[in-house]
């Protein structure tokens, strides 16, 4: 008796798995029969959280005594918008120049201090606010963020704030 070649177990496992990721992959609508309603609604749904939030400003602050250098990485659905490095003294601050869409969107925007492991944040973590403005805080040769939700920088074209600031 032979038996099975490599191939056909390969085939066989092939076709095998092919009918598992189609069974997890439907949709759940389709297998309880779900009426149109909850379908629309679903839609309604991911439509509202493809707008996202809006990032305002960025401010490092580096709390510490010593001096620092960190990378703050801006991503604007799933795009690199900004990359800045900044060298801070100890006990100084800077806000960053806004270089990302003033529309909401998807946001990540990322910190590594010192070249060392990177941070990151996302608007999920501070449920989704229509405005964030982000503190990029340098204390004890740790990153944390900080963020602040009830602001009005967002509304503000980045262009009209240094012309105000200008005057």
């Amino acid at each position: 008796m032979r038996g099975i070649t490599r191939r056909q177990l390969l085939t066989g496992t092939g076709v095998g798995l092919t009918g598992v990721v189609a069974g997890c992959t439907s949709s759940d609508g389709d297998e309880e029969g779900d009426d149109d309603e909850s379908n629309e609604e679903s839609e309604t749904e991911s439509e509202t959280d493809d707008e996202g939030s809006i990032l305002g400003d960025i401010v490092v602050d580096n709390s510490s005594d010593s001096s620092h250098t960190v990378d703050v990485i801006v991503e604007f659905d799933r795009e690199t918008e900004s990359w800045v490095t900044e060298s801070l003294e100890g006990n100084d601050s800077v806000t960053l120049e806004r270089e990302w869409p003033n529309d909401p969107g998807s946001i990540r925007v990322t910190a590594r201090l010192d070249e060392g492991e990177p941070m990151e944040t996302t608007p999920e973590q501070w449920n989704e606010p229509d405005c964030l403005d982000l503190f990029v805080r340098i204390d004890d040769d740790e990153v944390t963020f900080l963020s602040d939700t009830n602001n009005d920088t967002c509304g503000e074209d980045p262009a009209d704030i240094d012309d105000a600031e200008a005057e």
